[in-house]
């Protein structure tokens, strides 16, 4: 395949804002940032030229990836504020506003850009210097023994995305459930582990049926509660396999196989996952769970002598499952599975959300990890709901580490600039 047009070679020019088409790309991003930000920051709905979903978001990590810019100053100052975000959890709007207004002043101002990035780094240092201090007047530590300042606190970021649609009584609700999952993944002092928090969305319930549950939830369609029955009640014991156990010579991968004539290579594989099912009946297995495909003569066998099987469980929840279960992640299917290789849970719950059948890991001892369950009227306020608590959740976390919080409503930007003016 040729291309279209010649490549050109890259470009890198030190002033790339004497090009008046950039700086009003820069003015366009600052206005769309600013009429989110504050009490009266309005939503954006977010639209494909050629097609797709609408997003609609106050929310800047969303409007930052939604948004395609094609001018490369703006790129780096989107994934700036999408980095900071990721770290602090908080202020990205505010960020990425006071980015572009700072690039906008300095060149109203005339200022050239050595001397400009030497004033705000000296800037930056007096205002870290006074947030620092003792004396510092706009911040207020947070007191973990009381639960009213983690409830103000995740408070804040909860009510601050209005695309999120919440009642007053209903912000309260997810407030609390937000506060209570952080709680539950905060580790002992035994385990030093920090814990994990879930979300499954379910869109079409109303708010107040959200909640925390200990453990893990899967959603599990064919799994009805006469399954249970079958197996002895309370503690069990789970394995874990990361590999695909659909019986196919392609999942092999690219290793080389010496096969003999008149051998199938097919009923080779089968015979050896049912030898693995022996090994994990024999071993008393209850769990019996894999991150892709399980072949169905396997799951056939492993389901008439009790077991409960999850196939497709998905990379994202493997971690969490091996972490709360103390299992390790096998990855071959030709080696014997290990007794440390096997982790316990406390039980198996089935429960009905919504019109979702989900299956709950109830983990035993104290493994820190709870998954919320998160309902809201439509999707488009449930993605927005999702992404607010996942990073109300994240600030109490980095709470932990540093007890503070700034206080807001504009009154940390005005003590800095006041700060600023008369020192």
């Amino acid at each position: 395949m040729s291309r279209v047009c010649k490549r050109k070679p890259s470009a890198c020019t030190s002033q790339p804002l004497s090009n008046d088409d950039i700086c009003n790309k820069v003015a366009v991003m600052r206005r769309a940032l600013t009429s989110c930000y504050g009490p009266r920051g309005r939503l954006k709905q977010i639209h494909n030229a050629v097609g797709g979903q609408v997003q609609t978001t106050s929310t800047s990590g969303v409007l930052l990836r939604a948004m395609t810019l094609s001018e490369p100053l703006l790129r780096l100052i989107s994934a700036a504020v999408l980095d900071h975000t990721a770290r602090l959890s908080d202020c990205g709007l505010f960020t990425g506003v006071f980015c572009l207004g700072l690039i906008e002043n300095g060149k109203r101002l005339g200022l050239g850009s050595a001397v400009a990035s030497r004033v705000y780094k000296y800037l930056l240092d007096e205002c870290n210097r006074y947030l620092r201090a003792d004396d510092c007047r706009c911040k207020v530590q947070v007191n973990f023994s009381s639960i009213r300042s983690l409830l103000a606190l995740a408070h804040t970021v909860v009510t601050s995305k209005p695309a999120c649609m919440l009642r007053p009584d209903e912000s309260q609700h997810i407030t609390s459930l937000t506060v209570q999952a952080f709680l539950q993944s905060v580790p002992s002092a035994s385990s030093g582990v920090f814990g994990r928090t879930l979300v499954l969305a379910l869109d079409g319930q109303p708010v107040s049926d959200s909640v925390v549950l200990p453990g893990l939830l899967i959603e599990m369609p064919v799994l009805k509660s006469v399954d249970l029955k079958n197996r002895n009640p309370g503690r069990c014991k789970i394995v874990l396999f990361g590999t695909s156990l659909s019986g196919d010579c392609s999942d092999i991968g690219e290793a080389a196989l010496e096969i003999p004539v008149g051998i199938n290579p097919e009923t080779v594989i089968l015979e050896q996952l049912l030898k693995l099912g022996e090994r994990v009946v024999q071993d008393g297995v209850g769990v019996f769970a894999c991150q892709k495909v399980i072949h169905p003569v396997l799951q056939q066998y492993l389901k008439e002598h009790g077991l409960v099987v999850i196939e497709r469980l998905g990379h994202a929840l493997m971690e969490p499952v091996a972490q709360m279960t103390g299992a390790l992640i096998m990855a071959s299917v030709c080696t014997p599975v290990p007794a440390k290789a096997y982790g316990q849970i406390e039980g198996l719950h089935l429960h009905r959300i919504g019109s979702k059948e989900v299956l709950q890991l109830v983990p035993s001892g104290e493994a820190a990890v709870n998954t919320m369950v998160l309902c809201h009227r439509n999707e488009t306020m449930l993605d927005e709901l999702k992404v607010t608590c996942q990073r109300a959740e994240h600030v109490l976390r980095l709470t932990l580490k540093e007890p503070y919080a700034l206080i807001g409503g504009g009154c940390t930007e005005t003590l800095l600039s006041a700060y600023i003016k008369y020192t």
